[in-house]
């Protein structure tokens, strides 16, 4: 089905599961001075961020019952001096795999790299969180 004027495309369990995870993001993080996007932010991106990537999905199975696990790319984005980026990137990423487990979520693993922008140099990390949707869909059904 299409979106246009007039109609609503479904909240799909992706969808809300990207919602709960950016909230909680949001709630440690904000007071920390680093901004939370629920996607990546257009255009310049400012820092220090976050931002929940496009999700990987697959099937798996849990205990013989078939799920779909959903894994989002969680991006820290920081500039600074070297050392200055390496310990703000610690800690943030400490964070966000603590976020993860609070909610029940698995964090996979964090892997950092860095980001040309023509100038100093940028580093992120990139945490993949894994969270498990026991749905045989991944949109729900409208209610009649």
């Amino acid at each position: 089905m299409g979106v246009g004027p007039g109609m609503t495309t479904p909240q799909s369990v992706t969808a809300e599961a990207r919602a709960t995870l950016t909230a909680a993001l949001t709630a440690r993080l904000n007071p920390l001075e680093w901004q939370v996007f629920p996607t990546r932010p257009p255009g310049e991106l400012p820092t220090p961020c976050v931002y929940v990537d496009v999700a990987a999905r697959r099937a798996a199975d849990a205990d013989g019952a078939p799920v779909t696990v959903v894994t989002f790319p969680v991006v820290a984005i920081v500039d600074g001096a070297d050392d200055e980026q390496m310990l703000e990137l610690d800690n943030v990423g400490d964070a966000i795999w603590d976020v993860a487990l609070e909610l029940s979520a698995v964090p996979q693993y964090a892997t950092p790299d860095d980001v040309d922008v023509g100038g100093p140099r940028l580093r992120y990390l990139v945490t993949s969180i894994d969270v498990i949707v026991e749905y045989l869909t991944l949109c729900r059904e409208e209610a009649a």
